[in-house]
């Protein structure tokens, strides 16, 4: 039986260049635009929204297309990186949000920072969690199982083997959870039909310069260098996808950068240690806007 939806939040939806997108929108305040990766949701951060709903911030935390409660095209050729950007995009636009400080894990961080960098006047701050700005390399296991064609949609549609893989407690989640937890991150894909997303992003990652991605991505760095305005990496340390160095390394590249390990906490870092990451941000935001 699929879990049912359980969320302390609100639904909220808007169609975007025909496409149906779900968002949580809570609070008042200078706007915090929150971007999830794979394969989550924006139940991911539930944690983070409330704390920063009471310092005094308005938190939009969005499902990406094919994922949580917005539309999932079943061709997989629908979903692209740039489609992703485009109807984040739409939905700013639509929701008229002003001075955004944006916030990105996972593939979230491409997504909402190639938004940021298309549109520098919009936005106020950066707020980088686990996630990559250039290409990466890619160990041959996952090139053959995840990016092979036929045989990797297979794999994640069918066998929902990255779902699998992902929600294992203790690997990617290091800190205890509540019971339902893990069926409210399974919740939007009981279907084959309803994985095309998941099964698109691993073909996405940039793994050389030849990949049709690797120069949308790495201006994202080249623009970050030169960029200033405050940006806040948080890693953790106990993410077996990205590193503590990397977010160290993005950090002291940009202008106007503080690094901060989140420590006991895993990939997904918003579900160990939410609350905190979400005290860190108020933190760095009122000190930002002291200095200026």
């Amino acid at each position: 039986m699929t879990a049912r939806y359980q969320f302390m939040f609100g639904k909220n939806y808007e169609v975007i260049d025909g496409v149906r997108i779900h968002y949580v929108d809570e609070g008042s305040g200078p706007p915090i635009l929150m971007v999830h990766g794979q394969p989550t949701w924006s139940y991911l951060y539930r944690k983070m929204i409330p704390p920063l709903v009471a310092a005094g911030y308005r938190c939009i935390a969005l499902d990406l297309m094919g994922f949580g409660l917005s539309d999932k095209p079943t061709d997989e050729s629908v979903y692209t990186l740039r489609r992703h950007v485009e109807l984040v995009t739409g939905l700013i636009g639509k929701l008229q949000l002003k001075g955004i400080t944006i916030v990105g894990q996972d593939w979230g961080g491409p997504i909402g920072l190639r938004y940021a960098i298309d549109h520098q006047d919009n936005v106020r701050a950066l707020i980088i969690l686990n996630t990559m700005v250039k290409t990466i390399p890619i160990p041959l296991l996952f090139r053959l199982v995840l990016r092979s064609g036929g045989l990797s949609s297979f794999l994640i549609r069918r066998m929902d083997l990255f779902r699998k893989v992902a929600f294992r407690q203790g690997w990617t989640f290091r800190r205890p959870i509540e019971n339902g937890v893990l069926e409210q991150y399974k919740m939007p894909h009981p279907t084959p039909a309803s994985r095309a997303g998941i099964a698109a992003f691993p073909k996405m990652i940039p793994g050389n310069d030849l990949h049709p991605n690797a120069k949308y991505i790495s201006e994202i760095e080249s623009t970050l260098r030169e960029w200033d305005i405050p940006v806040l990496v948080m890693f953790s340390d106990r993410d077996i996808a990205f590193k503590v160095g990397e977010g160290r390394r993005i950090a002291e590249m940009v202008p106007n950068g503080r690094f901060e390990i989140v420590r006991d906490a895993g990939h997904y870092l918003q579900e160990d240690a939410g609350e905190e990451i979400a005290e860190r941000m108020v933190t760095f935001l009122r000190d930002e806007a002291n200095v200026n």
